[in-house]
């Protein structure tokens, strides 16, 4: 990449950031987010769920729109469990506390961050890092913290991320068209047994 300077995650966000809880009703409806909420290597995330602030202010990590949610706990993290979060109706969210949260500073596009992170490669070390017991392993904050990371300039880091998003249209759009293929494939199997067991399929050959 043009331009790029290696830094650390670290330096460019903010990880696992407080919220001042003082300042939000215990009324207020935020979107909570359980593990099962985020998709598997998709980047999915479902933020309708709703619970009044009173419920989630205690025992679960906050979030904000524009925050990555990175699962730090064994398999979640190895099947991909990240996402960026999306606009959010009352600003605040709530999830698992098996959740890290990655907050981008000025200048840093939370997709950019979430690309490099969510590799298949990135996730592999992530795993050979992790500690605890086997089954309850977790990757450490330090390993996000200290993660080497090529940084190019804003309007950069958005052209890399919409060629990035290009590329995954145009792979989603040609894995449609092989379902469409193999639908009509069993289709058009099934109508020549069909033929086949009516007599239909040999009946030209059987008049010959």
């Amino acid at each position: 990449m043009r331009n790029a300077s290696k830094t650390i995650l670290n330096e460019i966000c903010d990880i696992n950031p407080r919220i001042d809880k003082t300042k939000i009703a215990d009324s207020l409806k935020v979107s909570f987010v359980p593990m099962a909420a985020v998709g598997a290597g998709d980047g999915k995330i479902d933020v309708s769920h709703k619970r009044p602030f009173s419920e989630v202010k205690k025992g679960f990590t906050p979030f904000q729109s524009g925050d990555i949610l990175f699962a730090k706990i064994t398999p979640c993290m190895e099947n991909g469990k990240i996402t960026v979060v999306p606009r959010l109706e009352n600003k605040y969210g709530f999830g698992s506390t098996e959740f890290h949260v990655i907050r981008p500073k000025d200048g840093v596009e939370s997709r950019y961050v979430y690309y490099f992170i969510s590799r298949l490669q990135y996730r592999k070390d992530a795993a050979s890092k992790m500690t605890g017991a086997v089954g309850q392993k977790r990757v450490p904050v330090d390993f996000l913290k200290q993660t080497e990371i090529p940084l190019v300039p804003l309007d950069e880091q958005k052209l890399i991320v919409s060629e990035i998003e290009k590329q995954f249209s145009r792979l989603d759009e040609a894995v449609a068209a092989l379902k469409r293929i193999k639908v009509n494939l069993k289709r058009y199997k099934a109508s020549v047994l069909k033929v086949a067991v009516e007599g239909k399929l040999t009946e030209e050959w059987r008049k010959k």
